[in-house]
């Protein structure tokens, strides 16, 4: 599968090392620094994943992408968001609105295509195994029909606590470490900062309630596990 990148930016030098990142690549790449050009693209089915440079003076940081969140065609569309540096503060907002990554421009080119990558696989490849019903203690997550359900109460999940809520339903009983689910869900290096991690499972225990929230249990100084019905019933 060829996919389609466009890169929106003003940087010259930066958007010379997305194409030279991307000319080995299974992808097309469009250049603009356009907002109202990359909305066309999007909306108009003619981009599968988007590179958002947050130093663009009209993107006002993340304000465009808020916006771009807001409306029916990127509410869910693939974003990497893009920056000469980032504060904590602001890299997560941009995950509370689902940024897919947030790369530095300091980032050679292999980290760039790697991540690029693990965006990729997490939101493309990954769809194609989402089948099936997950059930585990007071929790059932229907992967197809994208429906959670606690004692038989249906919740909303955003697509980030979802897919977080699956990694853990279907390695119930096993600790998940930082770092590893940082990777597989954010597709982030392990390198990166994982309290990414605890923010994202702090606000799932409550969208799950206070005592289905319990099931996600806290390793110290390791990671997190949901558990394991019949190790509780021994």
């Amino acid at each position: 599968m060829t996919y389609r990148f466009v890169s929106i930016t003003g940087d010259n030098d930066w958007a010379k090392k997305v194409l030279r990142s991307l000319a080995d690549q299974s992808a097309n790449c469009a250049v603009t620094d356009s907002l109202s050009v990359a909305w066309k693209c999007i909306s108009e089915g003619k981009s599968d994943i988007a590179l958002l440079d947050v130093d663009l003076p009209a993107a006002e940081r993340l304000g465009w992408f808020r916006l771009l969140r807001q409306s029916e065609e990127g509410r869910r569309f693939p974003v990497v968001l893009i920056g000469r540096n980032k504060s904590d503060a602001e890299l997560a907002e941009a995950f509370e609105l689902n940024a897919d990554d947030y790369v530095l421009k300091s980032c050679d080119e292999r980290e760039l295509t790697a991540r690029l990558r693990a965006v990729l696989r997490r939101r493309f490849e990954k769809d194609l195994m989402l089948e099936g019903v997950l059930s585990v203690g007071p929790v059932v997550l229907d992967k197809g029909r994208h429906v959670c359900r606690v004692r038989g109460k249906p919740l909303t999940l955003n697509p980030r606590e979802f897919e977080l809520l699956g990694i853990l339903l279907n390695n119930a009983g096993r600790v998940l470490s930082r770092p590893y689910l940082l990777e597989t869900v954010w597709g982030m290096s392990r390198l990166a900062n994982t309290r990414t991690v605890d923010v994202a499972v702090s606000r799932l225990r409550r969208t799950l309630g206070r005592r289905a929230g319990a099931w996600i249990e806290t390793v110290e100084r390791y990671g997190y596990r949901f558990r394991d019905p019949e190790d509780m019933a021994r």
